[in-house]
C-alpha cells in the first residue's frame, strides 16, 4: 500500500474541524492542531505535505504561524493554504506575504476546496489533462494516494 499524503489542519473551531475531518480523513493522513503554537510543535515531526491554516486563533495567529513555518527549513516543501472567514483583499494579501501558497475563505464550496487540496498535493491529471473536476458532473472523485 502506498503512503497517504499528510495534511495538518489548524483551526480552533470544533465545527470547522469536524468538516475538515469529514472531507479529508478517509483519503489523507491528517493531524489536528487547535492553536498556532501547537501547529508549530506538530509540523516538524509530522512533515505535512499540506497545512490548512486558520487565521484567527488564540495566541499566535495564522499569519505568524505561517511566517514561522516558512522559516523552518524542514518544512520548505510544505504547501500552506490559509482557510479563513477574513475575506478582504488586504487580509488575503497579508496571508500571501506571510508565505501562504493559497487562501480560501469560509464558508467555502466543498468541490472548490477539494480541487485546491488536490492541486496543491500535485495529483495526477485526469483523462483530459486537468487535475480539477470537469464541469459535466462526470468526475472521478477518487483521490490518488501519495507516491513513494
Amino acid at each position: 500500500m502506498q503512503a497517504q499524503y499528510k495534511i495538518l489542519v489548524v483551526d480552533d473551531n470544533d465545527t470547522n474541524l469536524a468538516i475538515f475531518e469529514e472531507l479529508l480523513a478517509e483519503d489523507y493522513d491528517i493531524r489536528i492542531a487547535t492553536t498556532g503554537g501547537e501547529a508549530l510543535e506538530i509540523a516538524p515531526g509530522f512533515q505535512p505535505d499540506l497545512v490548512l491554516l486558520d487565521v484567527m486563533m488564540p495566541g499566535i495567529d495564522g499569519y505568524e504561524t505561517c511566517r514561522q513555518m516558512r522559516r523552518d527549513t524542514s518544512l520548505q516543501r510544505t504547501r500552506i493554504m490559509m482557510v479563513s472567514s477574513r475575506a478582504m483583499e488586504s487580509e488575503k494579501l497579508e496571508g500571501y506575504q506571510a508565505g501562504a501558497d493559497d487562501y480560501i475563505t469560509k464558508p467555502f464550496d466543498e468541490e472548490q476546496f477539494m480541487a485546491k487540496v488536490r492541486a496543491h498535493l500535485g495529483h495526477e491529471p485526469g483523462p483530459a489533462g486537468c487535475a480539477a473536476p470537469t464541469l459535466s458532473g462526470g468526475t472521478d472523485n477518487k483521490i490518488p494516494e501519495k507516491r513513494t
